[in-house]
């Protein structure tokens, strides 16, 4: 039987990849060359193998290098899978919206093609929201669809995402399995997630709603050089533009940020929230 790994064994060295593990005990479940669903790290019993507990929303996912002996046990490369027709007729393309008349009108259309912007003490809940509405079906306004959820600034909730899906008539720990959320610690990861590693997740797996809540969440380090984040925001604007193609983004600017510009100028559509 191989042995247990867990976070606090990680060192500083060796190929970053996707590390899933134990939101309790830190326990690593799986580790992956390219991004996937936190589903597929949850083995027959749903439960850690490492303290036993149920892993129901308790699955947190970061990109890290790994020492080698991880790779050995866990390491596994995404899965081939059979990739839709692209061709799709015009009456399949689902109406998307966030259940606000309103909101909705000014954030229309919902769909592949385009980046929508919030800002705002608000819009860390409504990334929660669109997170669980993504999920219901087509008629009723989703997407039928699994979401991608980049937590870049640790603002991500599961109290309030298990509200909003109680509230919709989904079962919380079943809403949470088909969000696959990665959290991101600096700058360099965001961008090499977002350029690197999201447009193939999102084609596999055909995702089609991406949510970046407070991409610039870790751009506020003092020792930032401006012309360095100005590089590294152009990585992860190539990025999205790639995976636009594909999926709907929804990104959040929680904070006030020097870079709040820059980034609010790639926008298709931007809206200011506030509580």
């Amino acid at each position: 039987m191989a042995r247990l790994h867990y976070l606090y064994e990680q060192v500083g060295s060796g190929r970053e990849r996707f590390v899933y593990y134990c939101s309790t005990c830190n326990c690593v479940l799986r580790v992956r060359r390219e991004l996937g669903p936190i589903s597929e790290a949850v083995d027959s019993t749903g439960r850690c193998i490492g303290c036993g507990r149920p892993l129901e929303g308790g699955i947190e996912c970061m990109l890290a290098p790994v020492p080698d002996q991880w790779s050995d046990v866990f390491l596994s490369a995404a899965p081939t899978v059979q990739r839709k027709d692209m061709f799709q007729p015009a009456s399949s393309i689902p109406h998307f919206c966030l259940g606000f008349p309103r909101l909705d009108s000014l954030l229309r259309p919902f769909c592949e093609g385009h980046l929508i912007m919030l800002s705002g003490e608000a819009s860390s809940i409504v990334a929660e929201l669109a997170a669980v509405r993504a999920q219901l079906p087509v008629e009723t306004g989703g997407l039928n669809s699994a979401v991608f959820f980049i937590d870049g600034g640790n603002r991500s909730d599961p109290y309030i995402f298990s509200s909003f899906a109680k509230q919709r008539g989904l079962r919380p720990s079943v809403a949470m399995r088909h969000v696959t959320s990665c959290r991101v610690f600096t700058f360099y990861q965001l961008a090499a997630l977002v350029l690197d590693h999201l447009l193939r997740a999102v084609e596999d797996y055909g995702t089609r709603l991406v949510v970046i809540s407070d991409i610039l969440g870790t751009f506020n380090e003092p020792e930032l050089e401006e012309r360095e984040a100005r590089r590294v925001l152009s990585a992860v604007e190539e990025g999205i533009e790639k995976v636009k193609k594909n999926a709907l983004v929804i990104a959040t600017l929680a904070s006030p940020n020097k870079y709040d510009d820059v980034v609010a100028s790639w926008a298709d559509a931007l809206v200011q929230l506030s509580l």
